[in-house]
């Protein structure tokens, strides 16, 4: 017989994971944070065995890490993090492009006007607001393929992408006012139904976006 979970642990356990991955993925907890789970147990009042099994659960999302000495920290973002994610993303997202551009004009205005709220700037106070529509339109592209295998594998990917993306954006502010006009460019093209131009759009977005992250990464271990 199967065993009887909890449901009180279940939720606190869900918590955790959700209150950690957000700190996280929102670098509040910077990258190579020291992690110590009796410390945690004791913030979320709980005992140690589900703060353990909450961090081999961000492990398994790459966003913890166990050291050998300082036990769990938060998983450095590495060089080769930043090539790989931004290769995978430049592969997957501009897949879907020739369906959006066959939307019908409601369900294309919403997604090309996402960014009309920042039209002219992204205050630093405006940040996280940003982000959370940046993020709704990455994976609105990715999902518009239709193809289950592309956005599990991108759901893997997902909350590193998130992170990469405030470890930049928190701390550059013209990152910030590129970015947006890198995006409002995509959703021009969109708009006008030109898949070919919204392509070579997003890809330099994304390019951009690599080059900005690198040279952040680059500069956090001189």
């Amino acid at each position: 017989m199967a065993p009887t979970l909890n449901p009180v642990a279940r939720k606190l356990s869900s918590q955790m994971y959700d209150e950690l991955e957000r700190v996280i993925v929102d670098c509040t907890l910077p990258p190579g944070s020291a992690l110590n789970d009796s410390d945690l147990a004791a913030q979320f009042e709980v005992s140690r065995t589900p703060v353990r099994d909450t961090l081999h659960l961000l492990e398994a999302s790459g966003l913890v890490e166990r050291g050998r000495s300082i036990g769990w920290y938060v998983t450095p973002i590495r060089m080769r993090d930043v090539d790989e994610l931004a290769e995978l993303r430049s592969i997957l997202e501009p897949v879907g492009l020739p369906k959006i551009v066959q939307w019908d004009d409601e369900r294309l205005n919403r997604l090309t006007t996402l960014f009309d709220d920042f039209r002219y700037a992204v205050p630093r106070s405006d940040t996280s607001d940003y982000l959370a529509r940046d993020d709704e339109f990455h994976r609105t592209l990715i999902s518009a393929t239709g193809n289950s295998r592309i956005e599990r594998m991108y759901h893997v990917a997902d909350r590193q992408l998130a992170r990469c993306k405030r470890y930049v954006s928190v701390q550059d502010d013209d990152r910030r006012a590129a970015s947006l006009e890198e995006h409002l460019a995509v959703c021009r093209a969109l708009a006008q139904r030109d898949v070919d131009a919204a392509r070579e759009a997003l890809l330099d977005h994304l390019a951009r976006a690599h080059r900005a992250l690198s040279t952040a990464v680059k500069a956090s271990l001189a």
